[in-house]
């Protein structure tokens, strides 16, 4: 029944006039003597879609037959609008027959020619039919698309009136769902915003029904009800006989369903004479069963005589349409326009394949000389792009080999000044004190204040300096050889403990000065592969650093380990001067944080020449943090 209602408001809504039924076969009349007299096709095409339109609830066969033949016309002439109007006319229809696939092809069809025409209104109008369709076709989401559409382009119309069906569309639809009436109040707002503007038209009245609607809801039936019959009565005042079926409807289908008591009957009467004076059989027919049978139950003669007086006509009205339609099948008209599109299509598919046949002869000619061009150009490209990669291969290969050139020269230059650093970081350390310990001696010596034995012992000290000073330039020299080119490392074995002895005397001074004792616990049968004067150089610098960050009054051991066909030493300090922190970089010559900050002198070089001549013997140096303090700790392989 909702179909009917919405087919009422939709298209009836888009007759001239108003759709005025009093004056509709007026109407008629006057559009079918006027048709011999139209001259201009176009025209003609226009007032058999107008009859078409008027026809479709009273008499759909004429409906159908009034579409078809404008939609000939329209077609020879290429009048789209015409077209579109016809095929709006035959989806209406299909509609009406509950061919709904078919109506969904003919409205889509429609649709796209109105939007080729830039007709808004129209678009609008078949969007909203196509989501009623989708709905009966139980399409739930091309239903929703299409709703949303409408809705959308509805918005942007300048004519409210399809806007307000529009919206008067989504408020009957969902007038009943629980979960859409926050959207429900908005569309019902839209609408009322929009025919305040204008009082007693149409739109108005749609309002206002659903304003009776909305007073049921709130629990004002009976003030709903009043409404519904006075948007009714005016309805049929000013000729809207379709809004008062649709008036009259609401109380059917909303507030009777919602528990209101009103009678039915009594309603279903009033629709039935105001279908009957507009000439809508579809419903009449719809009402009239109802009614005959509550008065046959109810055994009113009077109403039994009357609505089978009117079951009689209706099926004599049937009857004399029946034998005045041209034998019309619905169906076999669908399906004979879809093989005539269907062969149509198939024909131009084999005049495009021809076409295509010899657009692909003359493109293949095209090609094969493009190719033959572009085969000649891409030769003299290659030619030329091989010609610069050789030369540009040499080039890159020569500035390859002086980048390595430039590198390796920049290494060496690295490399020697890396070593001339060290060589006066070391000559500054191993001969700065002994030389002070001659130069103070020697001073003692011109003062003359030391008598005979005094004078001999400092003789036999400035005597043992000065050899210390010799071997530790000859150490230096070695070390300076072991740098230069040519050097071939030899190890030979080495007492560790031996060694360790003869470096004390060279660190007893300082040792001395700080109060620092150093205990050598090392076997003396303990020996390393290694070169002497590197070796005892290593052992030097590790004591005299142990002094170096050793606390006043600390302790140096000398420790040894073996396993494994490798020697441990370790050197360690069990009161330091120094943090943790700072041990991971006391062998770490450039570059560093730790030498940037933390060096005050260049005394702890010397270890950076220690780790230098460990890497050459093949061992490992490293500094450790302890329990107590830290440890120097190199590794060389054991001699055996």
């Amino acid at each position: 029944m909702q179909r009917i209602i919405l087919y009422i408001l939709f298209c009836g809504s888009l007759l001239p006039g108003a759709f005025r039924a009093r004056a509709q076969s007026a109407e008629i009349a006057g559009l079918r003597s006027s048709l011999p007299f139209a001259k201009d096709s176009m025209v003609y095409v226009d007032m058999l879609n107008q009859l078409g339109m008027y026809y479709h609830l009273s008499n759909i066969d004429s409906c159908f037959l009034l579409a078809t033949k404008a939609r000939e016309i329209a077609v020879r002439l290429h009048y789209k609008r015409g077209e579109a109007g016809a095929l709006k006319n035959l989806g209406i229809v299909y509609g009406q027959q509950f061919s709904i696939q078919q109506a969904i092809a003919y409205e889509k069809a429609a649709m796209a020619l109105y939007l080729a025409s830039g007709d808004s209104a129209n678009v609008c109008h078949m969007m909203n039919n196509l989501s009623i369709d989708y709905e009966a076709a139980g399409n739930k989401s091309l239903e929703l698309y299409y709703e949303q559409q409408a809705m959308a382009w509805g918005s942007r119309l300048s004519n409210d009136s399809m806007y307000s069906l529009v919206l008067s569309n989504y408020i009957i639809k969902y007038s009943k769902d629980s979960t859409k009436q926050h959207a429900v109040k908005w569309a019902y707002d839209q609408l009322r915003n929009i025919t305040a503007r204008y009082p007693y038209s149409r739109e108005w009245l749609y309002a206002r029904m659903f304003e009776a609607v909305t007073l049921l809801k709130q629990g004002h039936g009976r003030e709903g009800e009043v409404l519904i019959n006075k948007v009714a009565d005016t309805a049929i005042q000013k000729g809207f006989l379709h809004l008062g079926i649709a008036a009259y409807f609401r109380v059917l289908d909303d507030f009777i369903p919602m528990g209101y008591p009103a009678d039915s009957v009594l309603y279903a009467a009033k629709i039935f004479k105001l279908s009957q004076q507009a000439g809508y059989y579809e419903l009449m027919m719809k009402m009239l069963p109802y009614l005959y049978r509550h008065y046959e139950k109810v055994n009113d003669a009077g109403n039994i005589a009357y609505y089978g007086n009117g079951i009689r006509q209706l099926a004599l009205h049937q009857l004399t349409l029946q034998r005045q339609r041209e034998e019309i099948n619905y169906l076999e008209y669908f399906m004979k326009e879809q093989e005539m599109q269907s062969l149509q299509l198939r024909n131009q598919v084999q005049q495009q394949a021809i076409e295509g046949s010899n657009l692909e002869r003359a493109t293949r000619r095209i090609l094969i000389w493009f190719l033959a061009a572009l085969l000649v150009l891409l030769t003299g490209i290659t030619i030329v792009y091989y010609r610069y990669y050789r030369n540009s291969r040499k080039y890159e290969l020569r500035v390859d080999n002086m980048n390595r050139s430039i590198a390796e020269k920049n290494r060496l230059l690295r490399s020697n000044d890396d070593f001339k650093n060290k060589l006066i970081s070391v000559i500054a350390h191993d001969f700065r004190d002994p030389l002070n310990n001659i130069i103070r001696m020697a001073a003692m010596l011109q003062a003359h204040s030391l008598d005979k034995p005094a004078m001999e012992q400092l003789t036999s000290q400035i005597t043992d300096s000065a050899a210390e000073t010799l071997a530790v330039f000859d150490n230096i020299l070695r070390w300076i050889k072991s740098q230069l080119s040519g050097f071939i490392y030899a190890p030979a074995p080495c007492n560790i403990y031996s060694m360790m002895t003869e470096a004390l005397p060279s660190i007893q001074h300082a040792a001395q000065e700080k109060k620092v004792s150093i205990s050598i616990q090392v076997p003396d049968d303990i020996q390393v592969a290694a070169e002497r004067e590197m070796l005892q150089f290593v052992h030097r610098s590790l004591l005299n650093s142990a002094i170096s960050f050793s606390t006043p009054g600390g302790q140096v051991q000398v420790l040894t380990t073996e396993e494994a066909g490798a020697v441990k030493v370790w050197v360690k300090v069990l009161q330091i001067n120094i943090t943790a922190a700072m041990l991971p970089h006391l062998f770490e010559y450039r570059g560093t944080s730790y030498y940037k900050g933390f060096r005050r002198h260049d005394a702890e070089l010397a270890l950076v020449i220690c780790k230098d001549f460990m890497d050459k013997m093949g061992g490992h140096i490293s500094a450790a943090p302890e329990k107590e303090g830290f440890a120097f700790v190199y590794e060389l392989p054991s001699f055996h």
